[in-house]
């Protein structure tokens, strides 16, 4: 198939459970090879990542943020819960630089599972 495109560009659907920095196994058995093959044909893949994080203590992310105190506070100094595509959902605080690294981090091939 030579279908003619530079990058690949994945929504919120390549997640496990819409949970940003994983994959759903199903659709996705072996990302790193379908990455290599695509880097082998000059091809680039976006995931797209938006900036607020699925509700779920199941989840290293949710988890790592919440114990670090790095979400967007309430007045009351408690995390700002909201609603997005993954249901309720916090926000990293990416005005403190340690949240911002944190989010970086994330990104590395190695921590996305």
């Amino acid at each position: 198939h030579d279908i003619p495109m530079d990058v690949m560009w994945l929504d919120i659907e390549h997640t496990d459970g819409k949970k940003y920095f994983t994959w759903d196994g199903r659709k996705f058995p072996d990302s790193i090879a379908m990455t290599d093959n695509l880097v082998a044909h000059g091809r680039k893949l976006v995931t797209i990542v938006d900036p607020h994080i699925k509700k779920d203590t199941g989840y290293w992310v949710h988890n790592d943020l919440t114990s670090k105190g790095l979400y967007v506070k309430n007045a009351d100094g408690n995390d700002y819960e909201g609603w997005c595509w993954p249901g309720a959902s916090y926000y990293p605080d990416f005005l403190n630089k340690e949240a911002r690294d944190y989010f970086a981090e994330q990104y590395k091939l190695e921590n996305y599972k």
